[in-house]
C-alpha cells in the first residue's frame, strides 16, 4: 500500500481492510506492507493504525479482530531521497518468509506519481509474473484529461498487461 500514511489510506483503506479482516475476507497468510515516505518503527505505525481505527469507529471495534489485523500490517520506509529505495523494498518483499509470493501494489499516491512508481517496480524485477501474479491497483483519477489519460496508459503499459492493471474509484474500491 503505497501512501500508506495519508489522508485517503487513514480515512478509507485501512479502516476498509479491517472491515474486510472482521468479515473475514482476507487469507489468513495476506500481509499489508504499508508503504511510506518517512522512516518510522514498526511500533510506532501500529499506533498509528489504532489511532485510525479508534478515529473511524469511535473506539468501537472488536479487539480480537484488531490483534489479528494488526499483525498482518508491517510498515516499510521508502525513502525518497534513497536512489536503492526500490532495490531494497524488492529484497525485504523477496526476502522476507513472512509474505506470499502473489503481489497487490495498491497506489494511493499522487497521480503524477503512478508511472515513476510502476517503473521503478519494473526495474526491480516486482512486476514480473514469471511464477506469481503481480497486479497494480491505481486509483482515480486516471489523467487529468484524455491526453493525460493516454500517455499515463502507454507509460504503464510498457511494464505490465492489462490484466494486470486496475484502475479504481476509491469509493467503489
Amino acid at each position: 500500500l503505497f501512501g500508506a500514511r495519508g489522508n485517503l489510506s487513514r480515512i478509507k483503506l485501512i479502516p476498509g481492510l479491517f472491515h474486510l479482516d472482521e468479515a473475514g475476507k482476507l487469507s489468513n497468510e495476506m500481509k499489508i506492507v504499508s508503504v511510506g515516505r518517512q522512516s518510522i518503527s514498526q511500533n510506532e505505525w501500529e499506533n498509528e493504525i489504532k489511532d485510525m481505527l479508534d478515529t473511524k469507529f469511535n473506539n468501537k471495534y472488536d479487539l480480537k479482530v484488531f490483534d489479528r489485523f494488526i499483525k498482518r500490517n508491517i510498515y516499510h520506509a521508502n525513502l525518497p531521497d534513497d536512489p536503492n529505495a526500490f532495490k531494497k523494498f524488492s529484497e525485504f518483499l523477496l526476502n522476507d518468509d513472512r509474505f506470499p509470493k502473489n503481489f497487490a501494489f495498491f497506489l494511493s499516491v499522487r497521480p503524477s506519481d503512478f508511472s515513476l512508481i510502476v517503473d521503478q517496480l519494473a526495474q526491480v524485477n516486482l512486476l514480473n509474473e514469471d511464477q506469481y501474479w503481480r497486479r497494480v491497483l491505481i486509483e482515480k483519477p486516471f489523467g487529468a484529461n484524455l491526453k493525460s489519460a493516454i500517455e499515463l496508459q502507454l507509460s504503464i503499459s510498457k511494464h505490465l498487461k492489462e490484466t494486470q492493471i486496475y484502475r479504481i474509484d476509491h469509493y467503489l474500491g
